[in-house]
């Protein structure tokens, strides 16, 4: 249907002016073939929010924004005259910095025996002059078509400050409403940068509003030629990607999609091809794909305290939350590293489970008294970490046993108990902390126990041991009482 939707376009473009469509036909024969090897460059766009007015104005129109600088030009004057952006006439091409073209075609198409309506926008922006070069600018290109219903949009693009804003740009954007389907729209965006200094980073913005109102952020982490589908299905609270990247240079793209649920999607080590789908509800999330991938996705549900990472992305992958302090983890991929957090930067808790190909349950309550159980494969790493006000706490174990649990309760007589059914723990290592006052310390090489409890006394120190413990290789295990630590053995 892509291709269809190109050759539709190709025809309108003919009609317009030859001085503001330079080798229009090239860009859009290369949305589809451009092969070029292109250099990576590293960096990150900072998040933003459209600054378009809100005023219910959808006259066709261009709003830029250039380092503050405000303005809305009337379409036929940003193509036969240029924009002066930066409200200088000294910069420039006679005192115009950018010239834009830009194409709105609505047209039905036949796709497998059905009618399909569809929108797609053609724009190109022709920087002349170096002097805006580095700034930071936004460009977008507003409107509304009537067709069973107001179709209102915003297309364009941001440059961030002191990246190059591309010599010449071409977005194409294809937005399919499936109006006479019980179907949500399905989003196309290409992007086509020409840089003169290597590669930098771009973010596309599409903003369209029908029956219901979406809006896509793309962050290119550098730009390169990239064509992305972003198709929601709002009843199932799902997403599908479908990214192709028609240059050499690795990037990593963020999408941003808001409707009618928020999300943020951070893709890095990008592959020629992928495609996936992610479903996500307040206690649950599942990831599939026709293939692994070796990267790496983030996903952040925005406005809530949690994001997820997946490194080494698998086929299928499925956390389902239980109550606090339950997780249910499927993945079908050993290489995968999944993890869950309150932030990613500075996480005050997060799990992190590798090496996992099956299933596993884990459960805790963690504080002066509580547990951690693990039930799942053999083999599952595992590592939890908590850092909330007095209270610092991590454990990390790797499971040679199927079923492991640990008990504990922090206070003048406590415990601490330990089973994993007598099978072993290649490694495993846990540092509960309160106030500086009280505290767990274990740490072995390989560790199993058997219903293995230790009870303890403080005036005096004293400690009682039942059960069965047995390791290998080094071992400390200790108890703090008023900020000493006191050993069971080492």
């Amino acid at each position: 249907m892509v291709r269809k939707i190109f050759v539709v376009m190709l025809s309108l473009m003919l009609l317009l002016p030859i001085a503001n469509v330079v080798k229009i036909e090239n860009d859009i024969e290369q949305i589809e073939n451009l092969k070029v090897n292109r250099e990576k460059k590293e960096g990150k766009i900072a998040e933003y929010e459209l600054h378009i007015p809100d005023n219910g104005d959808f006259n066709f129109k261009i709003y830029t924004r250039y380092n503050g600088i405000e303005k809305e030009t009337p379409i036929l004057q940003s193509i036969f005259k240029g924009i002066d952006v930066d409200n200088n006439a000294s910069t420039g091409e006679n005192g115009k910095d950018i010239k834009v073209s830009i194409i709105v075609l609505p047209y039905i198409d036949n796709v497998n025996g059905s009618l399909i309506f569809a929108i797609s926008f053609a724009l190109k922006v022709i920087r002349l002059g170096e002097e805006i070069k580095n700034g930071e600018l936004e460009l977008y290109f507003k409107g509304a078509l009537s067709y069973n219903g107001m179709h209102n949009f915003v297309v364009g693009f941001y440059s961030p400050p002191n990246e190059e804003l591309p010599r010449e740009l071409r977005e194409v954007i294809t937005v399919v409403p499936y109006l006479l389907y019980d179907k949500d729209p399905e989003f196309y965006i290409n992007v086509e940068p020409v840089f003169e200094n290597g590669y930098s980073n771009l973010s596309a913005v599409l903003q369209y509003s029908n029956r219901e109102k979406h809006k896509v952020i793309i962050d290119y982490l550098p730009a390169v030629d990239t064509l992305i589908k972003v198709s929601p299905n709002l009843a199932l609270n799902s997403l599908s990607l479908a990214i192709e990247r028609m240059a050499g240079a690795e990037e990593t793209i963020r999408i941003r999609y808001y409707g009618n649920t928020n999300v943020s999607l951070t893709l890095e080590g990008i592959p020629q091809e992928m495609a996936f789908t992610i479903k996500f509800m307040e206690s649950y999330f599942e990831y599939k794909a026709s293939d692994e991938f070796n990267a790496s996705l983030i996903i952040e549900l925005l406005g809530m305290d949690i994001c997820m990472k997946i490194e080494y992305l698998p086929r299928h992958l499925i956390a389902q939350l239980a109550g606090e302090g339950q997780i249910y983890i499927f993945v079908n991929q050993r290489k995968t590293r999944f993890i869950l957090a309150d932030n990613l930067e500075e996480p005050t808790m997060s799990l992190t489970i590798g090496n996992l190909s099956g299933e596993a349950i884990l459960r805790w309550m963690v504080g002066s008294e509580g547990f951690i159980g693990i039930d799942g494969m053999k083999g599952l790493q595992a590592e939890l970490k908590m850092n909330m006000n007095e209270l610092h706490f991590r454990m990390f174990s790797c499971l040679k046993a199927e079923h492991f649990i640990i008990e504990w309760n922090i206070s003048l007589a406590g415990y601490i108990e330990i089973d994993t059914d007598w099978e072993w723990l290649s490694y495993y290592s846990f540092n509960l902390t309160v106030d500086d006052v009280f505290g767990i310390l274990i740490e072995a090489g390989f560790l199993r126990a058997q219903d293995y409890r230790v009870e303890w006394n403080t005036m005096p120190p004293s400690f009682i041991t039942t059960g069965e413990i047995d390791f290998i290789g080094d071992i400390v295990f200790a108890i703090m009482f008023n900020g000493v630590w006191y050993y069971v053995f080492s």
